[in-house]
C-alpha cells in the first residue's frame, strides 16, 4: 500500500508538471509554436522585419503599419499537422502520434493618416495539439496535449520622416491547454488517468522599427517583451482505486511561466521590378525560465521547484518574393533554421523540443482590385534528437506540415 500510493504521487505530481510545463515552452515543443500570422509572411518563413508592408506587421514589426495603403485587413487562418515520432532506444520500434490538426485563425486591421496609423492584430502565436495512440509505452508520460495561446495587439505607429518609421503598443495573451496521461498505481492490470486543464494570462509590450538605409535596401527591428503568464488549472483523476482516494483526489494547481524576450532584425533588398529579397534574425531570451514551481491546492501531493538549464536560441530565415509576368500573381518561397532552447535531458513525448528546418512555398493573386488572395504551405522538419533523460528515453523526430490561406482587402 505505501509503495503504490508513493507511485501514484510521484506519477500525479509529474504528469501536472508535465500539463503546466507545455504552456512555458510553446515556442519550440514540437511545432507548438506558430509564427504563421499571414499566408504573405508564411510563404516567406517569417523573414518579414525588414520588409513589414504587410498586414501581418502588426506581430513582426508594427511600424510597417505607415508603409502601406490608407487602410486594410487581414483574415485567413493556418492548418497544422504535426507528425512527431518516438523511437525505443533498445528495440528499435517506432511510435508515430497521432495526427489532430489545429486550425488557428488570425486577424488583422489597420488605418493610416497622414503620418500615422494604427493597428490590432489577433492571433494564436502558439497553438497545437499532439495524440499518441493507446496503449503505447510512454503513456505513463503523456497521451495528448493541447496548447492554444491568444493574442491581441494594438499598437500605434509614426513616420516623422519618409526614411524612418517607430510603433508600439501592448501585447494581451491569454492560454488555454488541456493535457492527459496514464498513471502507474505499481501494481499489475491496475491504471489510471490524469487530466489538467489549465489557463492563464498575461501583458506584455511590443516596438518596431524600420528605415531605408539606400534606394531599394531597407532595415527593420523589432522586440517582443517577456511576459509572464499566471496558470491556474484542476487535475482530475479517474480509476482510482478506493484505497488510494484520500491521496488520489482532483486539486487545483498554480504556477508562472515566462514567454521569453523576442528580439528580431531584418534586412530587405528590393529586386528592381522583379521582387523583395529579405533575411531575418531573431534571438529568443529562454533563459529567463531559471526555475519551474507549481503549487498544489492539495497537501497530499508535492510541490514542485525545478531548475532549467535552457538556452537562448538565434533563429535565421530567408524569404524571397517574385513578381509573375502573369498580372496579379506574386511567388513566394523561404527557409528558417530554427534551434530548440532545451537540452536533451529534458526531451519527453509532452515536448519533444528538437531543432527545426522549414521550408516554404507560397503564392498571392489579386483577382480584382482591393482584393488578393494568398496562400502558403510550410514543410517544417524536427531534427532527430535522443533523449538522454532520467524520464522516459528515446530518439524523437518528425515532420509538420501547415497550410495557410489568407484575405486581404484594401483601397481600390
Amino acid at each position: 500500500m505505501i509503495k503504490s500510493e508513493t507511485a501514484y504521487r510521484i506519477c500525479g505530481s509529474f504528469a501536472v508538471m508535465m500539463a503546466l510545463c507545455l504552456l512555458a515552452t510553446p515556442a519550440e515543443a514540437g511545432g507548438y509554436a506558430q509564427g504563421f500570422q499571414g499566408a504573405q509572411s508564411a510563404g516567406i518563413s517569417g523573414a518579414v522585419t525588414g520588409r513589414p508592408n504587410l498586414p501581418e506587421a502588426g506581430f513582426f514589426n508594427p511600424a510597417g503599419f505607415t508603409l502601406q495603403d490608407e487602410w486594410g485587413v487581414g483574415i485567413g487562418s493556418s492548418f497544422i499537422f504535426p507528425m512527431v515520432e518516438h523511437q525505443n532506444p533498445e528495440t528499435g520500434r517506432r511510435t508515430r502520434s497521432e495526427v489532430n490538426g489545429s486550425l488557428p485563425p488570425f486577424l488583422h486591421a489597420f488605418g493610416k493618416y497622414d503620418a500615422f496609423a494604427a493597428g490590432l492584430t489577433l492571433g494564436i502565436p502558439y497553438g497545437a495539439a499532439l495524440q499518441w495512440p493507446d496503449g503505447w509505452a510512454g503513456r505513463f508520460e503523456v497521451t495528448s496535449t493541447n496548447l492554444r495561446v491568444m493574442e491581441a495587439a494594438p499598437s500605434l505607429a509614426w513616420r516623422p520622416i519618409n526614411e524612418f518609421a517607430i510603433a508600439a503598443g501592448p501585447r494581451f495573451v491569454w492560454g488555454d491547454m488541456g493535457f492527459t496521461s496514464a498513471i502507474d498505481f505499481a501494481r499489475p492490470g491496475e491504471e489510471g488517468l490524469v487530466e489538467l486543464e489549465a489557463n492563464g494570462g498575461g501583458v506584455g509590450a511590443q516596438v518596431g522599427l524600420w528605415g531605408r538605409v539606400y534606394e531599394g535596401l531597407s532595415l527593420g527591428a523589432s522586440w517582443r517583451s517577456a511576459i509572464t503568464v499566471d496558470v491556474d488549472g484542476m487535475a482530475r483523476f479517474e480509476d482510482v482505486p478506493p484505497e488510494m482516494s484520500e491521496a488520489a483526489h482532483d486539486t487545483r494547481a498554480a504556477t508562472q511561466m515566462v514567454l521569453p524576450h523576442r528580439f528580431a532584425v531584418g534586412l530587405a533588398y528590393q529586386l528592381d521590378m522583379m521582387g523583395v529579397l529579405s533575411l531575418d534574425v531573431e534571438y529568443n531570451r529562454w533563459s529567463a525560465n531559471e526555475v519551474f514551481d507549481v503549487r498544489f491546492d492539495s497537501d497530499d501531493v508535492q510541490d514542485i521547484s525545478d531548475p532549467r538549464n535552457w538556452n537562448n536560441t538565434i533563429s535565421m530565415r530567408a524569404g524571397v518574393e517574385y513578381v509573375s509576368p502573369i498580372d496579379g500573381l506574386s511567388v513566394r518561397s523561404g527557409i528558417a533554421i530554427e534551434p530548440s532552447p532545451a537540452p536533451e535531458d529534458e526531451l519527453t513525448p509532452a515536448q519533444p523540443s528538437t531543432d527545426r528546418t522549414s521550408m516554404s512555398l507560397g503564392f498571392g493573386y489579386r483577382p480584382a482590385e482591393g482584393v488578393a488572395v494568398d496562400a502558403a504551405y510550410n514543410l517544417l522538419i524536427l531534427d532527430e534528437t535522443s533523449s538522454r533523460g532520467q524520464g522516459f528515453e528515446g530518439v524523437y523526430d518528425g515532420l509538420i506540415h501547415v497550410f495557410t490561406l489568407g484575405l486581404r482587402l484594401s483601397p481600390m
